[in-house]
């Protein structure tokens, strides 16, 4: 077993949800506060709950839930142990190859750790995110396969859900024509991990599975929310190939994306383009009206938000 470096394994551990803790997991706005007070967090080992509130700034309340969850290290070591077997690995926000861009894009709403399944590497290079509806068009699932191939034409690699429809259309084009390719999970990781097909992929080093979630996790709307902040936050630039407008995960993750200036948003507008893509177009989304126009991708200043700063994982 690979042993995490002290100020890693605090971090770990006061976010984990591999095993029980006497105390619930540390959100995001609260990891990272504590983070700004302590940049050292191996400093809290061995500390009293009295001692650990002076030295983090937090209350007596939150003090004594991060003694709690401190405590748990030896149960967790174990199920760090078994998760590693099984090629599981967890990545805290503090790890080298946690996303930076993620980190600059959600500020305090970033997940403070992330539950990964293959070459962490791929979650810091350059992609664009593809999303779109489960139950897509014939035009829709062209237009997927298309820019999925013109992102690894343009050496870059595909960002999605790993949904059915076009996520996994636009993952499996990729991996296909021999790119990289980054899916956010917002269900059950280690269910999908044991998938031949992905297996084969992560072994090839062109699949990276990721998730904020427990790994165990079943759906949840919310989840799958939080999943689609993330699918803006690491690409850069998200191509919205269908949604319904005013209703669906992709249609409210793109609003959220162009409210927030997350990153640049593109809506297929060419032949066949859905109405709720069109609607996108009209609220701020670079319209695409031919795959051949994608590259260059559209940038813009982020900005963090309020809004940003609330989300917690």
């Amino acid at each position: 077993m690979t042993r995490p470096a002290d100020s890693e394994l605090v971090a770990l551990l006061l976010t984990q949800r591999l095993v029980e803790a006497e105390a619930s997991p540390l959100k995001a706005a609260e990891f990272w506060s504590v983070v700004e007070c302590v940049p050292d967090l191996g400093a809290l080992l061995g500390l009293r709950p009295d001692e650990i509130g002076e030295t983090a700034q937090v209350d007596e309340s939150t003090a004594q839930r991060i003694g709690a969850l401190l405590a748990a290290a030896t149960a967790f070591a174990f199920a760090l142990d078994d998760a590693q077997q099984s090629g599981l690995r967890l990545l805290s926000g503090l790890s080298e190859h946690f996303p930076a861009v993620m980190k600059e894009r959600l500020g305090r709403a970033a997940p403070p750790l992330l539950y990964v399944f293959g070459d962490a590497g791929l979650l810091g290079q350059s992609a664009l995110g593809i999303v779109g509806s489960r139950a897509v068009s014939e035009g829709g699932s062209k237009i997927a396969r298309e820019a999925a191939l013109a992102a690894v034409k343009a050496g870059l690699g595909v960002i999605s859900g790993g949904a059915k429809g076009v996520d996994r259309l636009a993952m499996n084009a990729a991996v296909d024509a021999g790119g990289h390719v980054v899916g956010v999970v917002a269900d059950s990781l280690l269910r999908t991990a044991r998938d031949s097909e992905v297996r084969r992929a992560v072994n090839d080093d062109q699949l990276c599975l990721c998730s904020p979630y427990k790994p165990t996790a079943g759906f949840s709307v919310a989840n799958a929310m939080g999943r689609n902040k993330l699918i803006y936050a690491m690409s850069t630039a998200t191509l919205v190939v269908e949604c319904e407008e005013g209703s669906g995960g992709t249609w409210a993750g793109a609003v959220e994306a162009l409210r927030g200036r997350t990153a640049p948003v593109i809506a297929w507008t060419g032949v066949g383009a859905s109405s709720g893509n069109i609607a996108l177009a009209h609220r701020g989304a670079h319209p695409l009206g031919v795959v051949e126009d994608l590259f260059p991708l559209p940038s813009h200043e982020v900005v963090l938000t309020p809004a940003q700063l609330r989300l917690d994982f």
